[in-house]
Order: structure tokens, then sequence, then C-alpha cells
């Protein structure tokens, strides 16, 4: 009998949001299922606001530990471009279109593991 996949919200802040160069950043995540929640937060030295997203994503899903049905809540659109782009980003040799280079491929190329046997959708919306 097949084992029905749990619900999981996963959500993303960011502090600062600004796009660009950032010289501190700190990002939180929640993970909500079935009333508990896990909680993690950390800070990085110089980074940019796309990297700092990435790295919350990829923080929030290394704590997963079975197979789920994933909605990740951020107001980040990157990340949702981003997981849409995953399969012609491989099939280029993680490249974008062109040839041209696709900037923070090594976080996103851990991403494309962590998402693996899970069902992913994003919701965009307002963060605070």
């Amino acid at each position: 009998m097949e084992q029905k996949m749990e619900q999981v919200d996963i959500f993303l802040y960011l502090h600062p949001k600004r796009i660009g160069k950032i010289k501190e950043g700190t990002y939180k995540y929640t993970l909500s299922c079935r009333g508990q929640q896990i909680t993690g937060e950390e800070k990085t030295g110089e980074t940019t606001e796309y990297r700092l997203a990435l790295l919350c994503l990829i923080s929030a899903l290394q704590r997963m530990r079975r197979p789920s049905l994933l909605t990740i809540h951020t107001d980040c659109r990157y990340l949702q471009n981003g997981h849409q782009s995953i399969p012609a980003w491989k099939e280029n040799g993680w490249t974008r279109a062109g040839n041209q280079e696709l900037r923070n491929a090594d976080l996103w190329k851990q991403v494309d593991k962590l998402f693996m046997g899970h069902a992913v959708r994003f919701k965009i919306e307002k963060m605070d």
C-alpha cells in the first residue's frame, strides 16, 4: 500500500530585502506540518539577496526527512522562476539559454537534489 505524502508548509524570511550585494544578511525559515513547527535562522557575511534566498531554501529543505507535498511561502520570485527553469538548465549543462553563465549554479544544483522525491509548489506572498 502506497503511503500518503504529508503536506509541509515552508516559510522563508530574508533580511535585508534588496537587490544586489549585501554586507550581512539573515535568513529564517519555518517548516510547519500537522501543527508542529521546526525553525532555523542563520547569518551570513557578504552575499546577494538571491544567494541569501537560496541558502535559506537549502537549509529548510535539509530538515526534510521523507518525501512530502511542499508549499514554499516566499516573496522571492527568483526562487519560483528558478524552480521552473531547473529542467532547462540541467539539459543545457547548468547554463542559461545561449550558453550564458548560470549565476548561483552551485546552489541551484543543491536545490535540485533536495527537491527530489517531493512535490513542490510556490506561493508568492508578502513575508515580514
